[in-house]
């Protein structure tokens, strides 16, 4: 990096320690007077698992008891100028292979949080967070969790806003973010210094000018992105709209020869989401130009659920995706029902290389009685090369379950867990059964103000 990107990213660094420095008291304010929703939940379990696999040349199973605990937690919280969410799963199992004896441990954790503090009295502001997400570079899709590389990343960014007229705003914002694993997910680190030029257009629309420049360091490689976008947002009767379009440039430097390579995009976005007090719907396309390691230093999505649980670590790529959500209670009186659909072109800027990613999920559940339930849910996640038909891997999950409440907060419930792994790469299909009993403590606080 040269002098000019010294200063910069020393620039960015120093404003988000300023900002933390001078607003660190309001840590210290009491969350209690405004608890928006927590809910979480705690579970042990016991089953027998049973494990397929085909080759193409012969075919090995084998079948395994089961226990473990698991549990999850999510929801937001507020007081004042405080402001905190999160969604976090886990499990940790025990497994015995029958022919042999062999026991097995292994554990998985998924989720998120932030915290940010903006007081509308003040010109500063500042943010906190956290993500931890399974990383299957060198295991692919596996049918086992446990068995996936855990990348953890924290990154933590400050602002300044400043008013120039009743109308307009500037905010100048640093952000820096760090990721924690083994190997090569130990040595990544970016930092991000922005600025966001807004302007009341009216009642409920705004337009904006952003320009940000981002860098990161990943084994020994050296990469800056710059990034302006013109964009425009509107409050709508029944939700939000926006959209943006600008460009990217970046620059890779590589270790050893230091060889350079320069890049640049079309990126921008068309968001629309309709929200009512029973149901949402998000539907959104983006393009960008990013690397794996620029993206710590990047805000995490507005709501949480959008993470994926897996991931695949990228050199630099321009991504174009397009993602529906939508949630709803309305889907009949007794039911609750959730979707996500995303779909992803990758092309990277170094090799040129074209890859597709898919990934989708439905949850269902139903309350049969006042103290039976039916849970449902589906997810599908696939790769794909140059041609987005043809897919090379991919893994379907299911789930079915009925649950019994025993009391106000603990149920009793029996589950049928189902997997298919198909690789079309390796020759190989992998299918698992398993079915569990389990024992679940609820727990949720509402709204209190």
């Amino acid at each position: 990096m040269n002098a000019r990107d010294d200063s910069y990213r020393q620039a960015g660094c120093l404003l988000i320690a300023g900002s933390l420095a001078f607003s660190a008291p309001v840590l210290g304010q009491s969350a209690s007077d405004a608890i928006d929703s927590i809910s979480g939940s705690a579970s042990v379990f016991g089953g027998v698992v049973h494990t397929r696999l085909d080759t193409g040349t012969g075919e090995e199973s084998n079948t395994k008891p089961s226990a473990g605990v698991s549990g999850d937690i999510g929801g937001s919280m507020s007081s004042g100028a405080n402001n905190l969410d999160l969604r976090y799963g886990g499990r940790l199992t025990t497994r015995r292979s029958l022919p042999n004896g062999d026991q097995t441990d292994d554990s998985s954790i998924t989720g998120a949080s932030r915290y940010q503090y903006a007081d509308p009295s003040s010109i500063m502001d500042f943010n906190l967070g956290h993500s931890v997400q399974s990383v299957r570079n060198d295991t692919g899709f596996v049918l086992n969790a446990g068995d996936y590389d855990t990348r953890h990343t924290v990154r933590g960014g400050a602002g300044l806003t400043f008013q120039p007229g009743e109308v307009t705003s500037l905010r100048l914002s640093g952000q820096a973010g760090k990721s924690f694993g083994s190997g090569d997910l130990e040595d990544e680190k970016s930092w991000t210094t922005g600025a966001d030029l807004r302007r009341r257009l009216s009642a409920r629309s705004t337009g904006l000018l952003t320009t940000r420049r981002s860098w990161s360091e990943s084994q020994g490689v050296d990469t800056t992105i710059d990034n302006a976008e013109l964009g425009y947002e509107r409050q709508l009767e029944t939700g939000w709209f926006s959209i943006a379009a600008g460009g990217s440039w970046s620059e890779t430097e590589f270790p050893g020869d230091r060889v350079t390579n320069e890049s640049e995009a079309v990126t921008g976005h068309v968001s629309r989401i309709w929200s009512t007090t029973d149901s949402s719907t998000t539907v959104r396309y983006e393009r960008r130009l990013s690397d794996s390691a620029t993206d710590l230093s990047l805000d995490l999505p507005e709501e949480l659920s959008f993470l994926p649980d897996t991931i695949q670590l990228q050199d630099l790529v321009t991504t174009d995706s397009v993602l529906v959500a939508h949630n709803t209670s309305r889907l009949c009186r007794i039911c609750r029902f959730s979707m996500l659909a995303e779909a992803s072109m990758l092309e990277s800027e170094l090799s040129d290389a074209k890859t597709h990613e898919y990934r989708t999920s439905l949850n269902l559940s139903v309350d049969i009685t006042r103290v039976h339930e039916f849970l449902a849910s589906y997810s599908w996640q696939a790769e794909a090369g140059e041609d987005s038909g043809d897919i090379q891997v991919q893994i379907h999950r299911l789930s079915l379950g009925v649950t019994r409440r025993l009391a106000e907060d603990v149920r009793l419930g029996l589950e049928l867990n189902q997997a298919w792994l198909r690789d079309d790469q390796e020759g190989s299909d992998r299918d698992e059964y398993g079915l569990r009993v389990f024992l679940t403590r609820n727990f949720s606080l509402m709204e209190r103000r």
